[in-house]
């Protein structure tokens, strides 16, 4: 299909990928960096937002358009070549609730090929993930779990509601286990180093370049889908497959 003149997308190319991996839910996929074609970056370039601040390297999306073919190839050949590099995270903060929120964020060329990861991983996990689960997710928002809980409650026999709020979720995902969960459908090495890139990057901070040995920045493209993946793995499952037998009423 078309989203506009003289540029097609590419979701038809995942299709095979989200059929497979719905008929079997244990399928690893071992071949997936060679989707990452400059059509489907060029894809991820337009679902950016265009007013978005820029990273470390400054660049907007204005500049980057004056040669957006030159520069999307250029951005392919390196990640062809293993020679993209991943750069670190522009961290600042913003007030909510009353505190100091870190939020994340990536340069531009991060975002695009971020952006294009997260519709590999949507077209596998998607097929994985559970219907109790809403957030970060397409076609899914907080409305359609409030829809879900009132539904609940008004249909069946529910006693209590149990609000659990996990602190610092995002700042606080173990890499080594997130990496883990992801190798359970994920086998090509292009792709799990592409992420570990990301994971690894470091953040710029008042001037400052600090490592980063867990969590992923919030604010970032791909984060959303990799807070997820981990969540399925660790919490959802677990409820689904050990605490939900166990229950009586």
């Amino acid at each position: 299909m078309a989203t506009r003149k003289g540029r097609a997308t590419k979701s038809t190319d995942l299709e095979p990928i989200s059929k497979r991996g719905k008929q079997d839910h244990t399928l690893q996929f071992t071949s997936l960096a060679h989707l990452l074609t400059v059509e489907m970056l060029g894809e991820a370039y337009h679902r950016l937002r265009k007013d978005a601040s820029p990273g470390v390297d400054g660049i907007t999306t204005e500049e980057y358009e004056q040669d957006l073919a030159g520069n999307l190839q250029d951005l392919h050949r390196r990640l062809r070549e293993g020679s993209y590099r991943a750069q670190p995270v522009r961290r600042v903060y913003i007030e909510q609730d009353g505190k100091r929120r870190p939020l994340g964020i990536p340069a531009l060329e991060d975002k695009i090929v971020q952006r294009a990861v997260v519709s590999i991983l949507e077209a596998i996990y998607e097929q994985d993930f559970l219907p109790c689960s809403f957030g970060y997710r397409p076609g899914r928002g907080a409305h359609d779990a409030l829809n879900e809980v009132f539904r609940a409650i008004v249909v069946s026999k529910v006693n209590y509601v149990l609000e659990v709020d996990i602190k610092g979720y995002f700042q606080n995902i173990v890499h080594e286990h997130l990496m883990a969960f992801l190798q359970q459908r994920i086998k090509d090495s292009s792709l799990l180093r592409l992420i570990g890139k990301w994971l690894h990057a470091g953040v710029l901070e008042e001037g400052r370049l600090l490592a980063v040995t867990r969590g992923t920045s919030q604010g970032a493209v791909i984060s959303p889908i990799l807070a997820n993946v981990y969540l399925h793995y660790v919490l959802d499952e677990w409820i689904e497959t050990v605490v939900k037998p166990r229950m009586r009423g």
